[in-house]
């Protein structure tokens, strides 16, 4: 095998370039997995509260020894209120109220996408790896679903927080402000879904749609074909008939089609030569894993780089005494930044600046 965990028969099915990619492929996923497999975090997510909802959480908080902060609608008819707050948070109650919340929910967010995205990969290329093409079919249909959900929703959250980050400075109004633009995209996110009975207006995007909005991102106009094979190849239909044959190998009369099937790869001899067959569905999962792989891996990295920019800019992990994964304190100067991509100086977590660029690669 080499470093990819192919064996010289796959990696010959597959060719040089395709083995080349898997093995790059492969190290970036156990950089992934090493960094977010043993994370583990809490979200939290705050009801506003009216009427009677409002009057018992005031009775409680009353008599419960709890540090708790809570902000009222401007016609005061509205609470939004969170619990466990910091001495710095009790001071500061509007942003208290509002930014750990967001940053717990963004950590949530992100770590879900990245263990998502850690099995998905992993998973293709094992079936690749073992030569299950018919498994490599199914997960490699979810990778593009999962690719094209995980951009769809980043440049969603990207611009959000870009509109937060360059609100005007009001102990009040701008922590509203980000709540407003942040809050419906993470619960869009997080609560979106396609079942019977889910709410209309939480309706996750048609997953066609994510191959779209994949295709248009990473500039590669081969993800709906791949996507129309690997989605025939999961079911029980034509392509799930050749994940194991040959090409149509086609008599010179046309009268004789020849079409031979095997567990493994397949080559044709020919003198003292060997010609690889191609393996059409096992190119299209080969193909498409690595395209959506190392697009997907790209953008993990920089949407980690905005939930650590959200976190660092509004303090959130100050506010509270709830401990999450990410809940990083800001520092200053020349300092290494607990983000990690640098000085403290350097790396903009402020207001008014903007939010994390993509990454040059």
């Amino acid at each position: 095998m080499d470093e990819s965990g192919l064996t010289k028969t796959v990696a010959d099915a597959l060719g040089a370039q395709r083995t080349a990619a898997l093995t790059e492929l492969t190290e970036r996923v156990i950089e992934l997995r090493s960094m977010s497999e043993d994370a583990g975090t809490t979200e939290v997510l705050l009801t506003p509260l009216k009427g009677r909802a409002a009057e018992k959480w005031e009775r409680l908080a009353r008599r419960e020894a709890e540090d708790w902060v809570y902000v009222r609608s401007d016609d005061g008819a509205t609470v939004l209120a969170a619990d466990q707050a910091s001495e710095a948070g009790v001071r500061d109650p509007a942003s208290a109220v509002v930014y750990p919340e967001l940053h717990t929910r963004l950590v949530s967010w992100w770590l879900v996408h990245a263990w998502r995205s850690a099995d998905l990969l992993a998973d293709t290329l094992d079936n690749l790896t073992r030569w299950r093409i018919t498994s490599g079919a199914v997960t490699a249909r979810a990778l593009i679903e999962e690719a094209g959900a995980l951009v769809d929703e980043q440049n969603a959250i990207a611009e959000a927080w870009r509109t937060g980050k360059a609100a005007a400075k009001d102990s009040l109004k701008r922590p509203a402000l980000v709540r407003e633009v942040l809050a419906p995209v993470l619960l869009k996110a997080g609560f979106g879904s396609r079942m019977n009975g889910s709410n209309e207006q939480l309706q996750a995007t048609n997953v066609l749609t994510l191959v779209k909005k994949l295709t248009k991102a990473t500039g590669d106009d081969r993800f709906p074909k791949w996507y129309d094979l690997l989605s025939d190849a999961a079911h029980p239909a034509f392509g799930a008939r050749i994940a194991f044959a040959t090409p149509p190998l086609v008599h010179t009369s046309s009268a004789v089609t020849v079409r031979s099937y095997a567990r493994s790869p397949m080559s044709l001899a020919d003198g003292g030569s060997v010609q690889v067959l191609e393996p059409t569905v096992a190119f299209a999962v080969a193909d498409s894993l690595i395209s959506a792989g190392a697009h997907m891996l790209n953008v993990l990295e920089d949407g980690l780089a905005i939930v650590d920019d959200f976190g660092l800019t509004t303090s959130a992990a100050m506010l509270t005494r709830r401990t999450y994964w990410r809940a990083f304190h800001p520092t200053r100067g020349s300092r290494a930044c607990p983000c990690g991509r640098g000085k403290w100086s350097t790396c903009g977590h402020h207001w008014g600046s903007q939010i994390p660029t993509p990454c040059s690669r």
